[in-house]
C-alpha cells in the first residue's frame, strides 16, 4: 500500500510537470500576425507627422527620457531614417522563419527611437508594444510550422504575468481606489476627456450616469478577476472573449490609438495550448468543408 505522503508528493509533483510540460505552439504563429498588424497600425502613421512638426532641418526632436538626444541630434532625415527601419523590422517579421527576431530587434531600435525622441514613449500601447516584443525574442515564434510543434510554456507564462499585472493592477486601483467607477462616474468623464474621449456614442452615454454605470462595473470586475480567473483552464475562453468585447468597447468609445489591437494581439498565446489546437482543428476542419463544397 502506497503512503499518503508519496501519493501527495506523486500528485505534486505530476501538477507540477503539467504545469511545465511543452504545449501547442501554433498560437505563437497567430500572435506574431496579429502583433505585426497592430505594430504596422502603430508605427507606420508616424511617418505623416515627422515633416509637418519639424519643417525645420536643424530642428532637434524632443529629449529622450534616457537622455540619447543630448548627445544625438535627430532631425526629420534622421526621423525619417529611423522610420524606415522600424518598417524594414516589420518587412522581416512578416517575412517569418529565422528573420522573425532579427526584424523585431530592428523594429524595436527604429520605432523606440523615433518615438522617444517625439516624446511619445509615455503611449500605453507603445509600452505593451515593446513588452510584447521582448516576450515575443524568447518564444519560438521564429519556427515555421508551428502549428504541427509543441513548445515549452515559459514564454507564454510571462506573456501570462504581464497581462495579469495589466489587468489585474488597474482593475484593483479602480475598485479600491476609485469609487466613482461602480456608479459609472469614472467612466462618464473618460468619455468626455478632451484627450482620450469625444466620440458621439461616448458623449451620449457619459450624459447619463445610468447609462455609463454598467459599463464601468463590468470593467472594474473583468480587470479586477483577470488575474484569477484567466488561471482557470475552463474560464479562460469566456475571460479572453469578455476581452474582446471589453477592448472592442475601448476602441469605439475612446481615442486611444492602437491599444485594442496591441492588447488582444496576445490572446492566441493566452488561451490554454490544447484548447487553442482544439480551436485551430475545428476551424480548420470547417474551413476544409467549405472549400470541398465550393470545389
Amino acid at each position: 500500500m502506497t503512503p499518503p505522503a508519496t501519493k501527495a508528493g506523486s500528485a505534486g509533483r505530476g501538477a507540477w510537470e503539467r504545469l511545465w510540460a511543452p504545449g501547442w505552439a501554433g498560437g505563437w504563429t497567430a500572435m506574431r500576425w496579429l502583433w505585426l498588424w497592430a505594430a504596422l497600425l502603430t508605427h507606420a502613421p508616424r511617418l505623416m507627422g515627422i515633416s509637418d512638426a519639424y519643417a525645420a532641418q536643424d530642428m532637434v526632436f524632443g529629449r529622450l527620457f534616457w537622455r540619447v538626444s543630448d548627445h544625438v541630434v535627430l532631425n526629420p532625415a534622421a526621423g525619417h531614417a529611423l522610420w524606415g527601419l522600424g518598417m524594414l523590422g516589420l518587412g522581416l517579421v512578416a517575412w517569418g522563419g529565422r528573420a522573425t527576431k532579427p526584424g523585431i530587434v530592428i523594429f524595436v531600435v527604429g520605432a523606440y527611437l523615433l518615438a522617444g525622441h517625439e516624446a511619445l514613449n509615455t503611449k500605453a500601447y507603445d509600452r505593451l508594444l515593446l513588452w510584447q516584443a521582448a516576450i515575443l525574442l524568447l518564444s519560438p515564434v521564429g519556427e515555421r510550422s508551428l502549428h504541427d510543434k509543441a513548445r515549452g510554456p515559459t514564454a507564454r507564462w510571462l506573456l501570462l504575468v504581464l497581462y495579469m499585472g495589466l489587468y489585474g493592477s488597474t482593475g484593483w486601483l479602480k475598485a479600491l481606489d476609485e469609487p466613482t467607477w461602480w456608479d459609472g462616474g469614472a467612466l462618464a468623464y473618460e468619455l468626455i476627456d478632451p484627450n482620450f474621449g469625444g466620440t458621439r456614442l461616448g458623449a451620449w452615454l457619459s450624459g447619463r450616469l445610468w447609462r455609463a454605470m454598467p459599463l464601468g462595473i463590468l470593467t472594474v470586475i473583468f480587470e479586477a478577476s483577470f488575474p484569477l480567473l484567466i488561471l482557470l483552464r475552463r474560464a479562460q475562453p469566456w475571460v479572453l472573449l469578455m476581452g474582446l468585447c471589453f477592448h472592442a468597447g475601448i476602441a469605439m468609445l475612446m481615442n486611444v490609438g492602437t491599444f485594442s489591437w496591441v492588447a488582444i494581439a496576445a490572446y492566441p498565446v493566452l488561451l490554454h495550448p490544447e484548447t487553442a489546437h482544439r480551436s485551430y482543428l475545428f476551424i480548420r476542419r470547417r474551413l476544409g468543408r467549405e472549400r470541398e463544397y465550393a470545389g
